[in-house]
């Protein structure tokens, strides 16, 4: 009895730890969404006000602006980087937990120093290559970018899944008569798919928030969402009203597409404890 008062005790620890760290992360979103709906006389009203009459003006005045194009470029690069980065990415890994190659370790050490660099040390290095090849301000230039950081984190985490899936399975497919791309397309893909969700997840987020790039490669015809929201703040103010329903909208698809897919990365995130 004793056992399971303890047993119940801790449960319900763990359920309020879970709870508050919940509830940390999640409010600030919260106030992100409930500000947008405010108008400006209500944003800064102390004490703050939760309950106001709310009001679309944001919202129209932010989808009548540049942040328009900016959230659409920046959606067109992150998704077109994405699949790109699974593409060459899932290839990569498959053919380095699958094939006994020389000096594997050592491109795989290098495939994974990529991932390590800073933007703000190659950001100089990138302007000069593009201003010179005339792609800056591009989006090309942001898609050739975003896959460097992109292909590198897709290589690892995949890999991991590959090595996570029996020989047997592939060497029985062989045997029925599949061509080593069958066996790649038919049998090992889709055992990987938690793991190409979590992966596409990750990569999206990284290719929606990165500024420091965005920034020093686009103009005006390229610029990205996050940059956009950086030219809200002005020094005649900032318009936190406009911030917060652009931040919203910026946020929404990605929300929406893991809430789609939750039950794949739930797998995802789990994949290693199972075989």
């Amino acid at each position: 009895m004793a056992i399971r008062w303890v047993d119940g005790l801790k449960r319900g620890g763990v359920l309020v730890l879970a709870f508050v760290a919940t509830a940390f992360f999640f409010l600030p979103l919260l106030w992100i969404v409930i500000s947008s709906f405010k108008t400006q006389l209500d944003l800064f009203a102390i004490p703050p006000k939760w309950v106001f009459q709310p009001t679309l003006a944001n919202y129209i005045n932010v989808l009548r602006s540049d942040f328009r194009a900016q959230f659409a470029n920046s959606m067109a690069v992150a998704l077109a980087s994405t699949l790109f980065s699974l593409l060459l990415g899932s290839l990569t890994a498959y053919g380095f937990s699958r094939y006994s190659l020389r000096g594997s370790s050592f491109i795989q050490f290098w495939i994974l120093s990529l991932r390590f660099l800073p933007a703000v040390a190659v950001m100089v290095p990138f302007f000069l290559v593009f201003n010179a090849l005339r792609l800056r301000d591009t989006l090309p230039a942001l898609f050739l970018v975003y896959n460097i950081f992109n292909i590198s984190f897709a290589v690892w985490v995949l890999k991991a899944f590959f090595d996570e899936i029996p020989l047997e399975l592939e060497e029985a497919a062989m045997l029925d008569g599949y061509s080593p791309l069958q066996v790649f397309l038919r049998v090992s893909l889709p055992l990987v798919r938690p793991g190409l969700v979590t992966t596409a997840i990750f990569c999206l987020i990284q290719s929606l928030n990165e500024f420091l790039l965005a920034l020093a490669l686009t103009v005006r015809a390229a610029e990205t969402a996050p940059v956009g929201l950086a030219k809200l703040q002005t020094f005649l103010g900032t318009d936190w009203g406009r911030i917060s329903a652009a931040g919203t909208l910026f946020m929404l698809p990605v929300v929406l597409f893991t809430i789609l897919v939750r039950n794949e990365l739930v797998r995802g995130m789990s994949f290693g404890r199972m075989k």
